[in-house]
């Protein structure tokens, strides 16, 4: 049978590959007031920005026992093998829960890997995870090499402004003085945990400092744009790294409103996956 393999939404798979690799992904919370959606599910992502300071400021969370029980119990029913790549466990505790629910699971052999990263930098490791799947990897070599690419995963954000960070707990105040004059773009990155990278004087050159990074990791197995609300623009990231790196895939993805919680609306990023 072929494993199945498991991510969270805040990994941002592409629907229209999570469908053709298969890839199933948990999805986050999301509450805005007394209104409670599931990530990327119902939410006019034009109306969530707009909303993003109301009093009622959208509310985060992760997938509860319940939800991945439901999910591997599903799963189980049509393989005996499951793959699960989250969020950083330095971030959040998805992997924790996770594993709980491992154990309520019977007669199917279930491996959870912290990716040590979020965004497009696990959901390139789940979309590699699932390509040899397809190729009938074992879930113990699938693992094994999971594992040795959470190394190579990396990812550099930027956002008009980390006070939707500040506000999630994800950065502090002094940070968000640092960066909160006029045209200073911070640049963020995620290496087990979120941290400050840098900063850029506009966007231009913030995203400049994008491609900059990913030119850093010349021999890329893949690579991933994530964006908030300026499709074009990510359009445009995307092919200025096609013109470096041509033969490697990229995909593109926009930020789920959990992740749009903690960024704003200014949101972008590159996401690289060593070779």
């Amino acid at each position: 049978m072929t494993v199945a393999v498991v991510t969270d939404s805040v990994s941002g798979v592409p629907s229209d590959i999570a469908d053709e690799l298969g890839i199933t992904a948990v999805p986050f919370h999301v509450q805005m007031g007394e209104e409670s959606y599931l990530d990327n599910a119902g939410l006019d992502m034009g109306e969530f920005y707009r909303r993003m300071d109301d009093a009622d400021y959208p509310k985060t969370s992760m997938p509860n026992l319940g939800e991945f029980i439901t999910v591997y119990s599903e799963l189980a029913q049509k393989t005996n093998e499951i793959l699960s790549i989250h969020i950083s466990s330095r971030i959040d505790s998805t992997c924790d829960v996770a594993r709980a629910a491992v154990r309520e699971i019977k007669d199917c052999h279930i491996e959870v890997v912290d990716s040590q990263s979020t965004l497009l930098a696990t959901g390139l490791l789940a979309i590699e995870a699932a390509k040899a799947a397809r190729k009938g990897t074992s879930l113990s070599q699938l693992a094994d090499m999971s594992r040795e690419l959470i190394s190579k995963a990396h990812v550099l954000l930027t956002c008009d402004t980390i006070k939707y960070l500040v506000r999630g707990g994800h950065a502090s105040k002094t940070q968000a003085l640092f960066v909160s004059v006029l045209r200073i773009k911070p640049l963020i990155e995620i290496k087990g945990e979120i941290l400050p990278f840098g900063k850029a004087i506009g966007r231009a050159r913030a995203i400049d400092a994008l491609c900059k990074y990913a030119g850093n990791f010349p021999h890329p197995r893949s690579l991933g744009v994530d964006y908030a609300t300026d499709a074009e623009e990510a359009e445009s990231l995307k092919r200025r790294l096609e013109q470096t790196f041509p033969e490697v895939p990229i995909y593109i993805s926009s930020f789920s409103p959990v992740v749009g919680a903690h960024l704003g609306p200014g949101g972008l990023g590159v996401a690289i996956l060593e070779g």
